[in-house]
């Protein structure tokens, strides 16, 4: 694998960690998020992840556009990867925004709007795990790629 390659599925590797950690933390049940004592469990900073959450998306895009000007051709093995790899990141991306939008509705509700209903909220969850499915579905496509060779 060329070494443009290879930095490209390490820079998709290292955001995938990064926007883990996000979804981890926004998403996985804790003790904090059960028992609301303050000062004893710091409240999620929806705000903060937020960012780092657009940080992850030009990031995406950067490297969407580092796919670009290699013109992957599918013809070749590598071609064939960064083509996967180009689909990998786009799904990821839906995937991220869905997360962003949840984070902000959150962020919303958690400064006093309650607009923001139980109800809207499994919606927007079950649109971001139909999203999630399908980059991860792609995810194991590029992993057989890679371990094929």
């Amino acid at each position: 694998m060329e070494q443009k390659i290879l930095e490209i599925a390490q820079r998709t590797n290292a955001v995938l960690k990064q926007y883990m950690a996000i979804q981890n933390e926004l998403f996985k049940p804790s003790l904090r998020k059960m028992i609301r004592l303050p000062g004893i469990y710091k409240p999620i900073d929806y705000s903060g992840n937020c960012q780092k959450l657009e940080e992850i998306i030009s990031e995406l895009e950067c490297i969407k556009t580092s796919i670009r000007d290699i013109s992957p051709d599918n013809k070749t093995e590598d071609g064939n990867f960064l083509i996967l790899q180009r689909a990998y990141i786009t799904g990821m991306l839906k995937a991220v925004v869905c997360v962003k939008e949840i984070a902000e509705k959150l962020y919303q509700r958690s400064t006093g709007h309650k607009d923001y209903t139980q109800k809207d909220y499994k919606e927007d969850i079950e649109v971001f795990k139909k999203a999630e499915l399908e980059f991860l579905e792609i995810g194991l496509k590029l992993n057989e790629m890679i371990y094929k060779k």
